[in-house]
């Protein structure tokens, strides 16, 4: 049966359950001090609920979410580790059927009883497959908010997709709609705000780098889902086609198409990745990496081309910049501790201890060389007025 707008999920299992226990570990027991609250049986937070942007959801809060949800379907679910892998990917999922037999081990009995039987448990794991596949639909859908299940409802097939229960489909649809990539709205429209909010987005000034990748990559990935390969302009795909179209084989002749394909493939995930890695530069904070941006600019210019043309280069290339940042600040520091031991407070004087520290200056007296807790000018003052009549 349909779902449709905001009625009831499809009749499977209960929205915080699985087949062998609770959806979350978490929601077992009431936890003291978590800021979250127990309601009937279940606690409610924010992370027990996929929101729509529009209600504070965003791709952390999904992600952690869909990790909970994977942990335990990998734990309890007969074809959990199959099915999880949904989650992570987006992409359908299957098991490899058992290889064929040859001329000969088909002629063998055991050979070819063993066979048999390998092809009934391959069907027995695809039923079960499908079954989870189904069951995993119904639980994503019964973890979205009402908001958020009337914006799945309003997407272009959904009559269709819920009718067999697609959970590629419906996985796909909610990482799309909380980066907020609604099929819904004109399709020119749609693509368009997708690829703004890859060029626009900035990484914070206090996010780490692997962080920041993260997102920018989750982005990437919802465009590439409905739009196609990032960075692959008009003019990289006519490179692309007219470098393929020169190739030939050992013997000078025409490669054949799987082979064009394959060639193919491999130049678009290049065109990819270095549009990627330049956009990992292009986005990373402006406090932290001004100087990185302009020394690649500048190389460039002097006609060397210094940018990464991986995302691993990217990253390392920001993980590098980022050691050398705080070096000019130690050397300064170091100066000044310099200049202030050196300036109108003559030589080091020992503490009471008998012990000079270098770099500390004496809050009582202005010395350098001692803690005001061993000052020996405190201890003369102190002789000094016992001294007194």
């Amino acid at each position: 049966m349909a779902i449709t707008g905001q009625s009831t999920p499809p009749p499977t299992m209960p929205v915080n359950s699985t087949p062998g226990g609770t959806l979350f570990p978490s929601a077992q027991k009431p936890r003291q001090n978590t800021g979250n609250r127990y309601n009937g049986g279940q606690l409610v937070n924010s992370y027990t609920v996929i929101k729509a942007t529009s209600e504070g959801g965003d791709k952390r809060m999904l992600d952690v979410i869909f990790e909970r949800l994977k942990y335990t379907i990998q734990a309890e679910w007969a074809t959990g580790k199959e099915v999880a892998k949904i989650l992570d990917t987006g992409e359908d999922v299957t098991v490899a059927p058992p290889a064929r037999l040859t001329t000969d081990q088909k002629k063998d009995d055991l050979h070819f009883a063993i066979w048999r039987e390998k092809v009934k448990q391959h069907v027995l794991k695809l039923d079960a497959l499908e079954d989870a596949k189904s069951k995993l639909f119904s639980t994503v859908w019964k973890l979205l908010s009402k908001i958020m299940q009337s914006k799945v409802a309003g997407q272009s097939g959904f009559s269709e997709k819920s009718e067999t229960s697609d959970v590629v489909w419906l996985v796909k649809t909610v990482r799309s709609l909380v980066t907020d990539f609604d099929s819904a709205m004109p399709e020119i429209l749609s693509v368009s705000e997708a690829l703004e909010r890859i060029i626009t987005y900035r990484q914070p000034e206090k996010m780490d780098n692997a962080e920041y990748v993260r997102v920018l990559l989750s982005l990437i990935k919802v465009y590439g889902q409905y739009c196609g390969a990032y960075g692959v302009h008009l003019k990289a795909e006519k490179c692309i086609n007219d470098d393929i179209a020169a190739l030939v084989d050992e013997d000078g002749d025409p490669l054949t198409d799987d082979v064009r394909s394959t060639k193919r493939q491999e130049s678009i995930r290049m065109y990819r990745e270095k549009a990627i890695a330049m956009q990992i530069i292009r986005g990373a904070c402006r406090k932290r990496y001004s100087s990185l941006r302009r020394n690649l600019a500048t190389d460039f210019g002097l006609k060397t081309n210094k940018y990464p043309e991986t995302i691993d280069d990217a990253v390392n290339a920001l993980n590098v910049a980022e050691k050398q940042l705080s070096l000019p600040f130690k050397k300064l520091r170091n100066q000044d501790d310099l200049t202030f031991a050196q300036n109108g407070h003559g030589n080091p004087v020992a503490g009471t201890n008998g012990k000079i520290i270098d770099n500390i200056i004496c809050h009582k007296c202005k010395k350098s060389g001692h803690y005001a807790n061993k000052c020996p000018m405190e201890s003369q003052d102190e002789v000094n007025a016992d001294e007194e009549p």
